[in-house]
């Protein structure tokens, strides 16, 4: 039986969009309606669903598959 993989994000695309629009992480958590710990922590990397990081890519104005991460390089 094969184990569930929960999908991978690139957080440094994420910054890099963030600091593109001159965001810091309380900004991106305003417009994508959601904690501003959870984005620390998805940031981190240590609790990244697929509704965070659609909710992400939406505030960037970008398709999650941007930042999606498959077999250790990005998607799109």
């Amino acid at each position: 039986m094969k184990e569930a993989v929960s999908p991978t994000f690139d957080v440094v695309l994420v910054q890099e969009d963030m600091a593109r629009r001159g965001w810091i992480p309380i900004d991106l958590a305003r417009r994508a309606k959601v904690s501003h710990m959870t984005i620390g922590r998805f940031l981190r990397g240590e609790r990244q669903t697929a509704r965070t990081a659609a909710k992400i890519a939406a505030a960037l104005g970008f398709s999650v598959r941007r930042y999606l991460i498959s077999g250790g390089k990005a998607v799109a």
